[in-house]
């Protein structure tokens, strides 16, 4: 993969297997973020503003259910590549069976639960008694296609360390058309309102699985479907190696039902209809910065192994110029285009006009984030797990609660916009400064050993 290395220069080598990993990752991520965001459309002009609020609450409930198949799909995926790249194709494969399985009884424990206590799920992230049925109805049909969607998300990581990345495209891409086809039937020709747009997802998972399980009939894969032999050991270093990538997801949810908490107090249900407009067209440009960073991860992981830590800077930078620059195209899109985008969504004027601006706010956060995630990458990589775990709890909760309290009372709505961009901004100051100190530390530990250089 990375033998480019030993015939081109540094620089022209690192910048073309940047673009060869990212640009692909982040459009599977794009395509990713189609299943919930045309639910959101046809949700929106199909049956209404209302409904489109009920929706929303239940978004962190989706951001915390791919949080935790990231948690012990990117840790095992880690160490199953890790294992095969020493040729220990048993261990890799039993890395592979132990994941699955724990992620397999985590969904069903997980998705049965909220099946079982929609409506405090739904309190518990926000509804009032406005949006309460219709959230808890949404939940419910979520959560019982989330039986499948969970390990289905695990596989697609797996096959695609296992050398199969267009197999996880094609997966990927057959169950968001499946999603968006049956989205029009269920709700424009069926009238099955949210229920219909649930069951859509649901079914657009499945064709994804079906796709994805095509794998285990190559003669080339390293996965077999065996019957796992758990080792503690094992599975705690796929929990701690996956931490930050849940926390990295985890981060969208708490977030989001900060914001869900706060918006329903301040503004009502206006208020969460416009801000699940805001949080669709957010999710997309979320994954294109989640993209970009796992295609720096494993060129930096790979120059990190070889100790060129040279080239781990340059990745960095490259990818944090990268999200810069995405951010500034984006953003441009959200100022000019705003209104057509939100439009999208609904028919309703003032929804809109509050979604535009609401985004024309929030959406300044991005500026800085793309700055922490890579930091978080960095360090992950550089195995400095303390400092890529702080900054992933700080995204959590932290500085953007804080400002959740604090500008809503200065600046009312506006406050509350402004909240996402200042939060994140104290972030990336935090993960800048962090990654100062580590470049000033591997520069005084290599002037104190050629300190020590005879002479």
């Amino acid at each position: 993969m990375f033998t480019i290395f030993s015939t081109l220069p540094a620089n022209r080598a690192i910048r073309k297997e940047f673009f060869k990993f990212a640009v692909p990752s982040v459009l599977g991520m794009v395509i990713s973020s189609l299943y919930t965001v045309v639910d959101g459309i046809f949700v929106g002009r199909g049956i209404g503003a209302l409904a489109l609020g009920s929706v929303n609450i239940v978004y962190p409930f989706i951001m915390l259910q791919i949080a935790i198949a990231m948690l012990l799909a990117i840790g095992g995926a880690n160490l199953f590549s890790s294992s095969k790249g020493r040729k220990d194709f048993s261990r890799a494969n039993n890395i592979f069976a132990q994941s699955m399985s724990i992620l397999l009884a985590a969904s069903l424990i997980f998705n049965f639960a909220a099946i079982l206590f929609a409506e405090q799920f739904c309190t518990m992230m926000g509804a009032d008694e406005t949006l309460l049925a219709g959230a808890a109805n949404y939940l419910a049909w979520m959560a019982l296609s989330g039986i499948i969607f969970m390990p289905g998300l695990g596989l697609s990581i797996f096959i695609r360390n296992d050398g199969a990345p267009k197999l996880e495209m094609l997966g990927t891409l057959c169950g968001a058309v499946t999603n968006i086809i049956l989205d029009y039937f269920f709700i424009m020709r069926f009238g099955w309102g949210i229920t219909g747009a649930a069951v859509a997802t649901g079914i657009g998972q499945w064709v994804s699985v079906a796709i994805y399980a095509t794998h285990f009939r190559s003669p080339q894969r390293t996965l077999r479907l065996t019957k796992p032999r758990f080792h503690l050991p094992e599975i705690a270093k796929i929990v701690y190696n996956g931490f930050s990538s849940f926390l990295m997801e985890f981060s969208q949810s708490a977030v989001a039902l900060s914001f869900n908490i706060v918006i329903v107090a301040r503004i009502g249900v206006a208020g969460i209809s416009a801000y699940s407009v805001v949080m669709y067209i957010c999710s997309i440009f979320n994954m294109v910065l989640i993209g970009v960073v796992q295609g720096a991860q494993p060129i930096i992981s790979y120059n990190h192994g070889c100790s060129n830590n040279k080239n781990v800077r340059s990745v960095y930078k490259m990818g944090v110029f990268s999200c810069l620059a995405l951010s500034l195209f984006f953003y441009a899109l959200i100022f000019i285009f705003g209104k057509n985008l939100a439009g999208l969504f609904s028919k309703d004027a003032n929804l809109v006009e509050t979604a535009v601006q609401m985004m024309r706010c929030y959406f300044l956060g991005f500026f800085p984030v793309g700055v922490s995630l890579m930091s978080i990458l960095y360090f992950q990589a550089r195995s400095r797990e303390a400092k890529s775990i702080l900054i992933s709890v700080l995204r959590c909760i932290g500085f953007v609660q804080l400002f959740l309290l604090i500008l809503p009372g200065f600046f009312g709505a506006y406050g509350i916009y402004l909240s996402f961009f200042a939060g994140e901004t104290c972030n990336c100051l935090i993960s800048m400064l962090l990654f100062r100190h580590d470049a000033f530390a591997k520069r005084r530990i290599l002037i104190h050993r050629f300190s020590l250089i005879p002479r």
